[in-house]
């Protein structure tokens, strides 16, 4: 199985940050609802929502290396044609996730901006995707739900095969609602533990994934940067 998901949404395709590990790349909630963690229940659609914002306002949102501070350094803008370029990673033993790959649809905001740093032997990347409020809150539900819904499954890149872990991962309170999973991958180098957080905050969610301390570290600051609702 080749999934759209691995192809289009790197913080949720753990495919990615796979290949990347495994091409010698370095890196590193509340619950309820099922198996994903959240605040409260999914907001009821509005007769008047937010409009999404659009890519020019969610830009100055990013976090900087001055957000974050000493030691961290900005990586370069990941060329268009090379951001879905995964099309050698399949997943086996997660019928969720080949479900959730099977439209663009599920996966897509209206608007997404992103940006990644390394620091020391760890990379650190977020996401900032704007749509109405009801939107984000039923599509990153279910994508959760899709990634919770399989405690293994494994996956492969180019000829490689590797066992993957998901558990539950613990949420700050912060924003409307909180996701949180942790992913350990278990490669030829040893296990490598990564935290996917994200935080929808109005019609704004911020996604941070990496080493769990990294993202534990910043989400605060992240979440600070988005528009008051």
């Amino acid at each position: 199985m080749r999934t759209t998901a691995l192809k289009t949404r790197r913080w949720a395709a753990t495919a990615a940050v796979c290949c990347a590990l495994v091409a010698g790349c370095s890196s590193g909630g509340g619950t309820g609802g099922g198996a994903v963690g959240g605040a409260g229940e999914a907001p009821e659609p509005l007769k008047q929502e937010p409009k999404p914002l659009a890519v020019g306002e969610l830009d100055p949102l990013l976090l900087s290396s001055t957000d974050l501070g000493y030691g961290y350094i900005q990586n370069p803008a990941t060329a268009p044609e090379q951001q879905g370029g995964h099309d050698d990673v399949s997943i086996q033993g997660c019928a969720a996730l080949e479900q959730l790959g099977k439209g663009d649809s599920d996966l897509n905001f209206a608007s997404k901006v992103d940006v990644s740093f390394t620091y020391d032997t760890s990379t650190l990347g977020e996401e900032l995707h704007s749509d109405r409020p009801s939107v984000l809150s039923s599509k990153l539900r279910k994508q959760f739900d899709a990634y919770l819904a399989c405690p293994t499954y494994t996956m492969t890149s180019g000829t490689t095969p590797i066992e993957v872990q998901v558990s539950k991962s613990a949420t700050p309170k912060l924003g409307d609602e909180q996701f949180a999973y942790a992913t350990t991958l278990n490669l030829p180098s040893g296990p490598q533990i990564m935290k996917t957080l994200a935080v929808r905050k109005g019609n704004v969610a911020v996604i941070l994934v990496g080493a769990p301390g990294l993202v534990d570290r910043h989400i605060d600051k992240a979440v600070s940067k988005l528009p008051a609702t």
